[in-house]
């Protein structure tokens, strides 16, 4: 019997606030990304953290009471570091040293958190719960190999060249779904968008049934799902860009509109999600900027509106601003259209 993990009750949608990773460089002494925060509301940033550690990846934890980022030794470029950030008492403390270092940070509640690390030629994904424990060898040959539920409950893991495993927190594996990978949850945790070569797809993942799937002819690259709206009515689909380099490629963005099977063009971008009361959060491709004597990689945040195309600078200046990703509502603060091409509703079984 094939086993499902999925939350009793979903997440429901609801609004949220956002964290990133921000850089404000200075013309002289050393500067380090810290984690900042964005009320999605009124557009304003806040700092959250200001130490002399670099704080990259953030992801909260549903509770918002724990903030996860990764580090290295005193600010090191290598991620050999999972922290933990306390945005009520502001403290930062050191979890885990992983010594052939951190690929991606999955995300985790207060009592645990998942990552993936390359290590011994195989890259494997990882819990961390007051000890270190490898989950499952996972097939890396997607860019995004495995997917953590908002939840914190169910790991979606991409377990082969076209298919991903559903596990539990423990690493316990369920539901095998072929012709998926790169996962990517839906906020109620009720589907999850993959891909197989240039289709995306949405899987009902109470009956691992397909619910809906769209051809990507926009580029002749492979595609994945970066983000699936409320409801999924609608998903952010990104493909390696026109321009791009080997230490941060370029990407560029799509949203389709599932009901209306059209395309909409977002821009080039490092990364982008779809952020409560704001539309699409894009990270702009990165651009050297002087600063004093030397040059330094800067990027922005930009809200974007994929009706109007409308694009509202976030953050400004002389700053690297990455990684953004949702945070709930209670976290504390610091004093031209696309081509549409059909989208397939696949009968239910």
């Amino acid at each position: 019997m094939w086993l499902v993990f999925l939350a009793v009750a979903p997440l429901p949608a609801s609004p949220a606030n956002v964290v990133f990773s921000r850089r404000v460089y200075a013309t002289s002494g050393r500067t380090y990304q810290q984690i900042w925060n964005l009320d999605t509301r009124s557009h304003k940033i806040a700092p959250l953290t200001a130490s002399a550690r670099r704080h990259v990846q953030p992801a909260c934890s549903p509770d918002a009471k724990r903030i996860w980022f990764l580090s290295g030794p005193f600010g090191d470029e290598q991620s050999t570091e999972l922290w933990w950030f306390d945005p009520r008492t502001k403290e930062e403390k050191l979890a885990v040293t992983f010594k052939s270092g951190i690929l991606r940070l999955l995300g985790g509640s207060e009592a645990q958190v998942f990552f993936t690390a390359y290590d011994a030629q195989q890259t494997s994904l990882y819990r961390w719960n007051g000890s270190l424990k490898k989950l499952s060898a996972i097939d890396a040959s997607s860019d995004n190999p495995a997917a953590l539920s908002p939840d914190v409950r169910t790991l979606a893991v991409q377990t082969g060249p076209d298919s991903v495993t559903m596990m539990d927190a423990s690493g316990a594996k369920g539901r095998k779904l072929e012709h998926c990978v790169a996962p990517a949850w839906s906020p109620d945790a009720r589907t999850l968008g993959c891909v197989t070569g240039h289709i995306v797809r949405l899987v009902n993942l109470t009956t691992g049934i397909e619910e809906a799937h769209a051809e990507f002819l926009e580029r002749s690259t492979t595609p994945s799902v970066a983000a699936i709206s409320p409801g999924s009515k609608e998903l952010l689909v990104k493909t390696i860009g026109a321009s791009s380099n080997s230490t941060s490629p370029q990407l560029d963005y799509w949203t389709l509109d599932v009901a209306r099977s059209k395309w909409t063009f977002i821009g080039p971008g490092q990364s982008a999600l779809f952020a409560p009361a704001i539309g699409v959060l894009l990270v702009t491709p990165r651009a050297l900027a002087p600063v004093g004597s030397r040059r330094e990689w800067v990027s922005q945040i930009l809200a974007v509106d994929p009706a109007t195309h409308a694009q509202t600078p976030i953050t400004e200046g002389t700053t690297n601003n990455v990684e953004p990703s949702l945070c709930p509502l209670n976290a504390p603060a610091s004093n031209h259209a696309g081509a549409s091409h059909k989208m397939k509703r696949s009968p239910r079984r």
